[in-house]
């Protein structure tokens, strides 16, 4: 089974490189985390309980900056994937770690995660999302627009062909290749 193009890596990068790349953004939001919830609470215990989502959303939006930040650093110096690093990447990232993380730290808090996805809370982890995915996407594009406004079109040509795959190129750029 091959890879979608748009989740190919970049051209120059090994999959060893784009895995740690991947790797990478698991870190830096795990630390983004646990450190802002330790910065606004004094303390991560009060991550142990599912039902204390203030502290979540606190962590959340802080670990979703950071590496929505670092995936758009990532995609100008040529790791990762073009897409996968714009998006995919970091929003499962965002989505699936805090949980990940949560469990590793405290254990899993069964009951409470019971009350927050059932019955009339279901909406609650939706808004949740939203509310820490809304700032992160924010920051990767300005990163990506504020880079974007530095470039030439001589150098983001010339970034495109040293970068981006021949197939990604002829299939995602309107340009064709010279």
């Amino acid at each position: 089974m091959e890879r979608p193009l748009a989740l190919a890596g970049f051209e120059s990068q090994s999959a060893t490189a784009h895995t740690m790349t991947v790797l990478g953004g698991v870190v830096v939001f795990v630390l983004g985390y646990f450190g802002a919830v330790t910065a606004v609470y004094g303390d991560v215990s009060v991550l142990a309980l599912e039902v204390n989502v203030g502290a979540q959303r606190v962590g959340g939006v802080a670990g979703a900056v950071l590496v929505w930040a670092y995936f758009a650093l990532a995609f100008v110096r040529g790791y990762g994937s073009p897409i996968g690093n714009t998006v995919v990447y970091p929003l499962v990232i965002v989505v699936v770690t805090p949980f990940l993380a949560r469990w590793a730290v405290f254990g899993p808090d069964i009951s409470g995660l019971i009350h927050r996805f059932v019955g009339l809370f279901l909406l609650e982890p939706l808004v949740t999302t939203l509310l820490v995915v809304f700032p992160g996407l924010a920051t990767g594009t300005t990163v990506l627009f504020l880079w974007a406004t530095l470039l030439t079109e001589k150098r983001r040509r010339e970034w495109e062909r040293t970068h981006l795959p021949a197939a990604f190129l002829e299939a995602f750029v309107d340009e064709p290749l010279e």
